[in-house]
């Protein structure tokens, strides 16, 4: 076990401000976070002045195993996810991907996810795809959940139906997740009414995409306490429209933001907050406040997915976060203004796992290998071989490939 970390100085986002803080954390857990904490010879001391430090963000939808590019469609605009979904599985860039070993997609999207500040993704896939993946990523997986793969004659069969997933989530306090209404036909704008009377709408349903609904279904969600997960970009490009955000919102839905996968999402959580801030002003010319983008990838997911207290920089909670340097004041909450070159530090579960070269001596102290590549013009370190994986992939394909989601190694 290393000595007990002491970050000094650091501007954290406490009691709905940006408060000057030292934190400190010693294995997995924080153990103390107070104005001032006294320096001993014991610990490992790094100053954050002029840095910002955030819980670590949360990707609330990903398709793991299609972290591949280029896009595809995006012209044509469909009415169903189905519609979509038939188009990529008949293009060449679908092919292609199918000659990667998935292990090699996984780390490729938890790499894509990484870059951006997320320490913990929920992978929307059956347990038996993703249980060999768990806890071997650079990032964490969302791992207990019960699911469904959506409502309605498009679903696929996963899990035991809707009805018996939702008892099972009520049952061991987990979030039963699902997509609903992915699309603009008569199938999902009567999925919320069928999800209802199947008994599995309620505090434990995280509903993905709920894209043609209107009041009276922001009504009943808001009722039933269930939270959504919205994806402008993936919406936009398929189907040329996003959620009506602002009813959801407005009703106090709590609200998440998810990528989706990169066929037809965003590029990185990142990339996405701007999309989200921006469609917002597009749509009710309104700027959607910082805060609330914030509680988006932070404490709403928390909320969504059961992690337990919603502020995650708190004493004896999981050492997960991400040290930002932005370049504006230590007391503005910013995060769609992020960029790759503005993530300095990534830590999970106490390990630093992604960094700038100014961290070298931190990754030393835990004696972690480390591969070092230019990003966005910035020298940075990452726990395992990014570069090694990009070769992997342009061996199997036979190419040297490029996916905008990673840096060009």
């Amino acid at each position: 076990m290393t000595r007990p970390i002491l970050l000094q100085s650091a501007s954290l986002y406490q009691n709905g401000k940006m408060e000057t803080m030292d934190l400190l954390f010693s294995g997995e857990k924080i153990t103390k976070m107070e104005s001032s904490i006294p320096t001993n010879k014991e610990m490992f001391t790094i100053s954050l002045v002029g840095k910002k430090l955030y819980p670590g963000f949360i990707n609330s939808h990903d398709h793991l195993l299609a972290s591949y590019l280029p896009k595809v469609g995006g012209t044509e605009k469909h009415l169903s996810w189905l519609s979509y979904d038939n188009l990529y599985k008949s293009s060449g860039v679908f092919a292609e991907r199918q000659q990667i070993d998935p292990e090699i997609l996984y780390y490729l999207g938890a790499y894509k996810n990484l870059f951006a500040g997320v320490t913990s993704v929920f992978d929307h896939i059956p347990h038996f795809v993703q249980n060999p993946f768990r806890g071997i990523l650079p990032v964490k997986l969302i791992s207990d959940y019960s699911l469904a793969h959506s409502v309605g004659n498009y679903s696929l069969n996963w899990g035991e139906g809707p009805a018996l997933e939702y008892r099972m989530a009520e049952h061991a306090n987990l979030p039963f997740v699902t997509h609903l209404a992915e699309g603009l036909d008569d199938d999902s704008k009567q999925s919320l009414r069928m999800l209802e009377k199947m008994d599995a709408l309620g505090p434990h349903s995280v509903l993905v995409h709920c894209l043609p609904f209107g009041p009276k279904e922001a009504d009943k969600i808001a009722e039933k306490a269930a939270s959504v997960v919205w994806c402008p970009t993936s919406n936009l490009h398929i189907f040329g429209k996003t959620t009506n955000i602002k009813l959801f919102l407005e009703r106090g839905v709590n609200v998440c933001l998810g990528t989706d996968s990169s066929p037809s999402g965003s590029n990185h959580l990142l990339e996405e907050l701007k999309t989200a801030k921006s469609i917002y002003f597009g749509l009710y010319g309104e700027e959607l406040p910082e805060e609330t983008l914030f509680q988006m990838i932070t404490e709403n997911p928390r909320k969504a997915f059961r992690k337990g207290n919603p502020n995650s920089l708190m004493p004896g909670l999981s050492c997960d976060f991400v040290v930002v340097n932005d370049g504006k004041k230590s007391s503005e909450l910013n995060v769609s203004d992020l960029n790759w070159k503005h993530i300095d530090l990534v830590v999970i579960d106490g390990y630093p796992i992604y960094g700038s070269v100014e961290f070298l001596s931190l990754f030393q102290e835990f004696g972690l290998g480390t591969e070092e590549f230019s990003i966005d013009g910035k020298n940075m370190l990452v726990a395992g071989s990014p570069k090694k994986l990009m070769k992997q992939v342009s061996d199997s394909v036979g190419y040297k490939k490029s996916l905008a989601f990673l840096p060009n190694f």
